[in-house]
């Protein structure tokens, strides 16, 4: 089996933010996903799991770490992958940097509904509370 890794400059290079719009829109109007969420602890750490299906699309499973000691580490305090499986057969298709997920879909909802309730013909948009953009 071999899969796609997808890190964050790899993918950045290749995300535009007109499109993902509407690769958006056109996934709200699939069927709804089945998703479900994990919290694992240990302390203070928390392992997130949030597992997505969308008959006919396939799967995504984020998994999510939160580390506050690496703070003091000088090293990221959240950390993760997503997972990409097939529909067909639930083989891994790809696996992509978190933060890299995390930017483009908060944000990119965020833009997907201005887009959609913004005035004709507006040339500017503001996006606040987005996380990184």
């Amino acid at each position: 089996m071999s899969f796609e890794v997808i890190p964050f400059a790899e993918g950045e290079a290749r995300l535009d933010w007109l499109r993902l719009t509407e690769a958006l829109e056109a996934g709200h109007r699939l069927p709804r996903a089945e998703v479900g969420d994990t919290f694992l602890y240990r302390g203070r750490d928390t392992l997130l799991t949030r597992s997505a299906w969308i008959d006919g699309l396939g799967l995504a499973v984020k998994s999510a770490t939160i580390f506050p000691g690496n703070a003091a580490l000088g090293r990221p305090t959240i950390n993760g992958g997503v997972s990409l499986l097939s529909d067909d057969t639930g083989e891994l298709e790809a696996l992509v940097d978190f933060h890299l997920v995390t930017k483009w879909k908060t944000a990119g909802d965020s833009l997907l509904a201005a887009r959609r309730l913004a005035r004709k013909g507006a040339r500017r948009i503001l996006v606040v509370g987005a996380g990184t953009v």
